[in-house]
């Protein structure tokens, strides 16, 4: 799926959203398919697919409005917290990174 103009993101479809999440998996299976072959061009030519896919559906994104919480909080009751999850490590799929088990 080719990036549309900014100025045309207000009229996508959910069904061209669902076709790019849709084109980005198989982006990354042929990426974790050609890094086990050994084939970094073909891995890195995918990658740069499915960069642009992802700032494409970012822009697509952040041209929503926020959206309102369906039930909103009062605040927590005294002794309880909300929970806090770790921020998970960032996922790269750098070429040149890329290390091969034998």
């Amino acid at each position: 799926m080719s990036p549309i103009a900014p100025t045309s993101l207000a009229g996508v479809t959910t069904e061209q959203i669902q076709k790019c999440l849709d084109e980005n998996k198989q982006l990354i299976l042929a990426i974790l398919d050609n890094r086990n072959l050994g084939k970094l061009a073909e891995c890195a030519q995918y990658q740069s697919q499915l960069q642009k896919n992802l700032m494409y559906l970012a822009a697509i994104a952040d041209s929503q409005p926020p959206s309102s919480p369906v039930h909103p909080q009062q605040g927590n009751p005294v002794g309880q917290q909300a929970p806090v999850f770790p921020s998970s490590p960032s996922l790269s799929f750098n070429p040149h990174q890329i290390h091969h088990q034998p």
